[in-house]
């Protein structure tokens, strides 16, 4: 790896962790973009992520037939943050007091799609999968001296992803435009929770089910049969009224991905040399 591109790694990686920010509304998970390139090829990832959130996810990927792909994903999110008090009534009345909240966001998807190479040299690897997955949201609301108070939800995400990725010797880049439909159904929400909070809430539930797109940015090195990447997946919202759930948040991990037809060529050179 040249001095310039462990630079440049280092720089992007610094102001990605530094923009890195999660939802307690949504959050959304590293697309899986896909590295085989012909039958019987597979892949296994897993990824972290940390700062204000925290956790990991886990994927998996296979062709089972020429020029189609499977995949299945994970994600296991732990966030935190604060809700600011907003005043009551007119001067001198104070505000109510800051609300912290903490909570957990899991997820888990199937898909289904179609993949294959062009360019000159095969550079460039060309997906378009679908997927369908539900996710769980469960948060709590802390207040000095008041009972915990918590809300959860349930939704199910129906996507769209074409993207593509380039391989250039070591180095993979990859981009792909993910159309999310974001549906909540069952929920439980303690109406004692901040007013702004609930507001929030109520819109949430008003506005599903909801459509937006979602993008993703990968650069990563590749170490045979290991590849290491750097992801980027942020939300871009389809309706001017979520804008107040932020929901556009910009996850952030750092992925390591087995070539599982890489190991297996690796382990039969490997035996071929012993037998000499």
């Amino acid at each position: 790896m040249s001095r310039a591109y462990k630079v440049v790694l280092a720089i992007g990686l610094a102001a990605s962790l530094a923009a890195c920010t999660s939802s307690r509304f949504y959050t959304p998970n590293t697309v899986n973009l896909p590295t085989m390139s012909q039958k019987g090829e597979g892949a296994l990832s897993g990824a972290t992520f940390f700062g204000s959130n925290s956790g990991w996810e886990a994927q998996a990927s296979y062709s089972p037939a020429q020029h189609v792909g499977l995949m299945v994903n994970y994600f296991s999110l732990n966030y935190k943050g604060s809700i600011a008090g907003t005043s009551g009534g007119f001067f001198p009345f104070p505000p109510p007091p800051q609300t912290n909240f903490e909570g957990r966001m899991r997820f888990g998807e199937a898909g289904l799609g179609l993949y294959r190479h062009a360019g000159k040299n095969r550079e460039y690897l060309l997906s378009l999968f679908g997927a369908a997955g539900q996710g769980h949201a469960h948060n709590l609301y802390i207040e000095p001296d008041v009972p915990l108070k918590e809300a959860t939800w349930t939704f199910w995400r129906y996507s769209l992803q074409p993207g593509v990725r380039l391989q250039h010797r070591r180095l993979s880049f990859g981009a792909s435009f993910r159309f999310s439909y974001v549906q909540y159904t069952t929920g439980r929400i303690d109406a004692r929770i901040p007013r702004l909070e609930l507001d929030r809430v109520e819109m949430l539930e008003a506005q599903s089910p909801m459509m937006f797109w979602e993008v993703l940015w990968t650069v990563g090195y590749h170490f045979r049969p290991i590849t290491v990447s750097l992801n980027t997946t942020g939300v871009a919202l389809g309706k001017k009224s979520l804008n107040d759930l932020n929901l556009a948040s910009n996850h952030v991990s750092l992925m390591a991905t087995l070539n599982l037809h890489e190991l297996k060529k690796e382990k039969q050179s490997r035996g071929k040399r012993k037998k000499k």
